[in-house]
């Protein structure tokens, strides 16, 4: 490089002293091309673009975790009355408007429970699948905070930890699903110390509970009868399940997006669709994708049209008769319609689907976190 350098030195000095002599258009030009490389040669080199905008972005991603770690504590303090359904009725309020945490959670959203103290890789995890605004409102209002978050650099990944405090004295039917049909999952609900929330290039990618638990936590015990719905005196359970828990009560889209997915979701059975997609995760995806309660189907109401039309599900081969298959596909997107038209009265960006290469009743290797 340094005789490269030497070289054009000597060709700009050249070309200076020749123009003198014989000035014109052509040498003139000969000129401007020498002096444009001699520029480029000795200008002096920007710091690597990239390693610049990474440092940045990971400031930015640190102040917003900081941000969003702040106002989730905000919205939903621990009280002393750990059955107060109204804190807890307005912890889900606050989370679901709240406007940075809304607009900074990727879609799916994954949720499960930490494999190892330490390993902050989510894809190590069994997770679950969330529409956005279902996960803050059902699973996070689960949950007090108290404290600060603590943030913590990991790579380009931010992990935001929240000291968190289970409300696990509420009827059954306030959980999204009994949890406790697994005593270690729900174990880990209740003496989990702290929520991990991860972030990475500026998107919420998933949320995990902690798995450093405190075994002094007092825990409720519940029995599992092998229901996952049920009713009761009160109606169906559980309660929390519905769309008249989960929109706003002046939403006028709820009993549309009900009807649909009531109509989707019993032409599913017959196809054998929620065998795959329940809670106890009998094909052992992951992550898991549910559609037998009315929430969480939600994140799924545009993949699921997609691939019933492409014959991926049901696995291996979709549904055989057509006429069926078109039935199921117009539900579908029914179901996807109201499902979308519900979520943007709340203030929900609308979802958009991402392709995915195998059927959803199988463990999906697509994801890039």
């Amino acid at each position: 490089m340094p005789n490269l350098r030497k070289f054009y030195l000597r060709c700009v000095r050249w070309s200076l002293s020749f123009a003198e002599v014989r000035a014109g258009p052509t040498h003139f030009l000969l000129l401007g091309i020498v002096l444009a490389i001699a520029l480029f040669i000795f200008a002096p080199q920007p710091p690597n673009a990239k390693s610049t905008v990474s440092a940045l972005e990971t400031s930015q991603d640190i102040e917003l975790a900081k941000k969003v770690g702040k106002e989730i504590i905000a919205a939903c303090p621990i009280v002393t009355d750990v059955k107060n359904l109204a804190a807890y009725d307005s912890c889900a309020q606050k989370l679901s408007k709240l406007k940075t945490l809304r607009d900074t959670m990727n879609a799916p959203f994954l949720w499960g429970a930490q494999s190892k103290v330490g390993n902050y890789n989510i894809k190590d995890s069994q997770t679950t699948e969330f529409d956005p605004f279902v996960w803050r409102r059902i699973y996070l209002a689960t949950f007090m905070f108290k404290g600060e978050p603590q943030i913590e650099q990991v790579n380009n990944l931010i992990v935001i930890h929240l000291p968190i405090q289970f409300r696990n004295q509420f009827d059954i039917g306030a959980y999204p699903y009994p949890f406790w049909h697994s005593s270690k999952k729900w174990d880990s609900y209740q003496q989990s110390t702290e929520l991990l929330v991860f972030l990475e290039q500026g998107k919420l990618k998933g949320a995990l509970r902690s798995a450093v638990v405190d075994p002094q936590r007092p825990k409720v015990n519940h029995a599992w009868d092998g229901k996952w719905i049920w009713t009761d005196a009160h109606g169906k359970q559980p309660y929390v399940t519905l769309y008249t828990r989960l929109f706003s009560p002046s939403n006028p889209h709820v009993a549309k997006v009900d009807a649909a997915y009531r109509a989707f979701e019993a032409k599913l059975r017959q196809n054998a669709c929620v065998v795959c997609h329940s809670p106890d995760n009998a094909s052992k995806q992951n992550p898991l994708l549910i559609l037998s309660y009315p929430n969480q189907a939600l994140s799924l109401r545009h993949e699921t049209v997609r691939q019933i039309k492409e014959k991926r599900m049901p696995p291996p081969a979709g549904i055989f008769d057509d006429q069926e298959r078109q039935q199921l596909i117009q539900l579908a997107q029914a179901f996807a319609e109201a499902g979308d038209k519900a979520l943007a009265y709340e203030g929900e960006k609308k979802l958009i689907p991402t392709k995915v290469v195998v059927s959803l009743g199988v463990f999906r290797g697509d994801r890039s976190f």
